[in-house]
């Protein structure tokens, strides 16, 4: 893909709708071009982003990019490029570094429908290891993918999450968590993003308690113009 021609054509439309919703802006990475309205007025944001989708398809029709919708998101990201095409290369790598000893724990949490693909990549990077407890163990929980997840228990042992986390496989390794209750392929869910917080902190040992975050996009980091 042409990311510069994408972003040439693009840019523009994003520019126009974010001058029409107080509290949008246009957010570059590597790899993707979105258009957040997270802090517009939820109607109106949520209005201006059918049209602002529709516009992109319209321009963007010739090029191999595909349209995620997040919350308060639009994105255009390259057609092959997904969360679990990425997770399962950083494990590749991962392995290919550690050669014989391989990866010993795994924590991969998400909160919407692309995080999915991380964690159907975690169950197919175990499936293909040459392991055969590891196959083992990514074949069971495929067999588990069509199953609620269960709420993951936050009072983890500092220090020792592998062993404080209860898996539905106790000899597992990894861990597969979406952030709210709902039909995930991840094993587990926690209630909401500041018990992913605290639970990375319990993890290294701090005790502090995390409030309420925002998102991730709700940041004027890499913002280009709003």
């Amino acid at each position: 893909v042409d990311w510069e021609a994408v972003k040439k054509a693009a840019l523009p439309v994003l520019a126009k709708y974010t001058a029409r919703a107080n509290g949008s802006y246009v957010k570059l990475t590597s790899s993707s071009i979105g258009w957040s309205y997270f802090s517009c007025d939820p109607e109106w944001g949520s209005t201006l982003a059918s049209t602002v989708l529709s516009e992109l398809e319209t321009v963007l029709v010739g090029f191999d990019v595909r349209f995620v919708t997040l919350k308060g998101v639009v994105e255009v990201v390259p057609k092959m490029l997904n969360k679990g095409l990425v997770v399962k290369n950083i494990l590749g790598q991962v392995r290919d570094m550690e050669e014989d000893h391989g990866t010993d724990f795994i924590l991969c949490v998400g909160d919407d429908v692309s995080d999915e693909k991380m964690f159907t990549a975690v169950f197919s990077f175990l499936a293909e290891s040459h392991s055969p407890q590891q196959s083992l163990l990514a074949a069971t929980a495929a067999l588990q993918l069509g199953q609620p997840p269960q709420q993951l228990p936050l009072q983890t042992t500092e220090r020792q999450p592998s062993s404080a986390l209860s898996s539905k496989s106790d000899s597992s390794y990894a861990y597969t968590v979406t952030v709210g209750k709902k039909a995930s392929h991840a094993s587990y869910y926690v209630n909401g993003a500041e018990d992913v917080a605290n639970l990375l902190m319990h993890m290294t040992g701090q005790t502090s308690r995390i409030g309420r975050r925002g998102m991730s996009w709700d940041t004027e980091e890499n913002e280009i113009f709003s």
